[in-house]
């Protein structure tokens, strides 16, 4: 959806400078696929990142939490 979009802007852009059609909807297919491209991958890498980020937190507070240093007794 955000690629058609990207595409629909870029085509009245073009228009607006005063470019044919032809180059305006090559300009268009253009920023819309190569946007769209980027948006699934950024879906897909958040898809696997963002819950290994969440585990992965959890894992080092949970370890980091133990590395508290200790008070010394009395008279030491």
């Amino acid at each position: 959806m955000i690629g058609f979009g990207v595409a629909g802007a870029t085509f009245a852009y073009a228009k607006k400078k005063r470019a044919s059609n032809g180059t305006a909807a090559a300009a268009a297919t253009a920023t819309g696929v190569g946007t769209a491209v980027v948006g699934s991958l950024v879906v897909a890498a958040s898809s696997v990142l963002i819950p290994a980020a969440i585990v992965g937190g959890i894992g080092y507070w949970y370890f980091k939490r133990g590395d508290k240093p200790k008070a010394l007794g009395a008279g030491r």
